[in-house]
Parts: C-alpha cells; sequence; structure tokens
C-alpha cells in the first residue's frame, strides 16, 4: 500500500519580509543620524526597535549582526566595554556566519576583551581582525577616531611575526 504525503509549505528561508526589511532600514538611518547627533541613548534604542523587528531566531539573520554591532559600538565608544562585549559577542555567534568573519566585529571584541582583562581572547580576537584586514584597521579613520594603536602593540607583543 503506498501512502502519498502532501508536501508541506514550505517556509521562505529568509523570514526577513520586504516590508520589514524596509522598517529594518528605517531603524538603522534613524539610530545612525541620532548617533551622529551624540543622542546615544535614543540611537541605541532605534537600533533596540528594529533588533526586535527581527523574526526568531535572530541568530540566524546578518541583520541582527548590524543593530547588535552598532549597539555595541556606541557602548565602546562610550567606555561600557561589557556591554559593547556583551553585543559583539551575540555578533559574533551569529549563525550566518557574517559577525565570525567580520573584521570589525573580530576587532571590536578583541579590544572588549582586553578591556575586561579577558586577555586570552583578546589576543584571538585581534589576531583574527588582523589576519583579516591587517595593520589598516587599527588606525584612526578619515577623522581621526578610534585609534587603535594601543591594540595593535599589544597584539605585536603578545605574536611573534605581527609588524
Amino acid at each position: 500500500m503506498g501512502l502519498f504525503f502532501k508536501k508541506k509549505k514550505e517556509e521562505p528561508v529568509d523570514g526577513i519580509t520586504p516590508e520589514i526589511k524596509a522598517k529594518l532600514d528605517e531603524f538603522a538611518e534613524r539610530g545612525n543620524h541620532l548617533e551622529e547627533e551624540n543622542q546615544y541613548e535614543k540611537a541605541i534604542q532605534a537600533w533596540q526597535e528594529g533588533l526586535a523587528l527581527i523574526p526568531e531566531p535572530q541568530q540566524f539573520y546578518s541583520e541582527t549582526v548590524w543593530f547588535l554591532a552598532a549597539i555595541g559600538d556606541v557602548y565602546f565608544q562610550q567606555a561600557l566595554y561589557a556591554k559593547a562585549h556583551e553585543c559583539f559577542n551575540k555578533a559574533r555567534g551569529n549563525l550566518s556566519g557574517a559577525g565570525y568573519q567580520n573584521p570589525f566585529i573580530m576587532l571590536r571584541l578583541g579590544q572588549c576583551c582586553l578591556e575586561i582583562g579577558d586577555e586570552k581572547n583578546a589576543i584571538e580576537y585581534l589576531l583574527r581582525a588582523y589576519m583579516m584586514e591587517g595593520k589598516e584597521l587599527f588606525e584612526p579613520d578619515e577623522d581621526g577616531n578610534d585609534d587603535g594603536l594601543k591594540y595593535f602593540n599589544y597584539l605585536k607583543a603578545h605574536v611573534e611575526h605581527i609588524e
């Protein structure tokens, strides 16, 4: 006796619909604008609202990495390293691969680890960032902000053949 199974309608692989994507873009832009105006708490709030729109399980979507990195970066800039570490660590663990393969995420995670006293992981993540992007990643941006020389020198002191 043969049984016929009706194929279950498959859910879209990407659960982020065009409508959600448009809203995510709005929250991202709003957060970026607020950050530029030094309204950090409001920027974080906008990004958290965007993050809340991402379907569960959020760790499967690269968009999650974007919002976590934005929030974490503001925390890092404010020297709130434990909070920043939490954001970047979640971004690193994103199952889309977008976090672990991102040199900025690895850099910030390494910087946060060093600042909170986790030197072993600091070296690992800083080295990963260096291997992906080289010394340029540790240099100041065009505005002279985010000087990573401290972190590059730390890495150089703990890993052979870094120049």
